[in-house]
């Protein structure tokens, strides 16, 4: 990347005011690296936050994701404390918000699971043109983190082969996969976003809200009611507008 530390800052600052805003992203550098976008990432990540980090999320957990953005791994990337929700919200749908059903783990100062439970992720992808959308700019902006849904977190099953996420607009069905789909399930998810975590320095901190990945892919917002119906983990339900 040829641009000065000055440009990677202002490219950070403009990066999180688009993000802080609702806005579309600033053009984004035609040879970025994954090192640069991981410090670009962390620079965003400050800005956004103020600080307030709620947790960690993985990205690009399944190989489709990744040949369609143009990586071989996942990504991670951290969660808002700001754009925590609560069951029931209602939000307006716009371009580029979408919907994953996740779960979600709670965990201690170690890493160490406290609880587990279902998670609506609603990115936002806001890339100024289709070019700039691959997947090192995509980890750039955080893996266009926005808001996410945490429903009740249990204590955390010793398997999750049983469990299967169903995402149900106006009584249709709009996907349902099983929950070992993200990483082989919550535990291995687990240990891999821990390892990355550590390898990148991104903190881990006690109380964290680590989200797993993507379970039966990602979808548009559009509008109407919504229940996602995790079996016996519960359902989190809420509405676009």
């Amino acid at each position: 990347m040829t641009e000065s530390m000055d440009g990677k800052q202002g490219l950070a600052s403009d990066m999180a005011a688009a993000i802080r805003d609702g806005k579309t992203l600033p053009r984004m550098p035609a040879d970025l690296g994954i090192d640069e976008a991981y410090e670009l990432q962390k620079a965003v990540v400050a800005a956004v936050s103020g600080g307030s980090v709620a947790g960690l999320k993985a990205g690009l957990t399944a190989a489709a994701a990744q040949a369609q953005f143009g990586v071989t791994h996942p990504l991670i990337g951290s969660l808002y404390e700001q754009g925590r929700r609560l069951p029931g919200v209602s939000f307006p749908g716009a371009p580029g918000v979408m919907l994953e059903c996740e779960i979600g783990v709670v965990i201690d100062a170690q890493g160490s699971p406290k609880a587990a439970g279902p998670v609506i992720e609603v990115p936002r992808m806001a890339f100024a043109t289709p070019q700039d959308a691959n997947g090192v700019n995509l980890l750039a902006c955080n893996i266009a983190a926005d808001r996410y849904i945490a429903g009740a977190q249990l204590p955390m099953l010793e398997s999750y082969e049983d469990i299967e996420a169903r995402l149900i607009r106006d009584g249709e069905t709009v996907s349902a996969a099983p929950a070992t789909e993200a990483l082989g399930g919550p535990g291995p998810a687990l240990e891999w976003m821990l390892d990355e975590a550590r390898r990148r320095g991104l903190p881990i901190q006690d109380g964290m809200l680590l989200i797993t990945g993507a379970i039966g892919g990602i979808h548009p917002a559009k509008p109407g009611s919504y229940r996602a119906d995790y079996g016996a983990l519960g359902s989190v339900e809420f509405t676009v507008t």
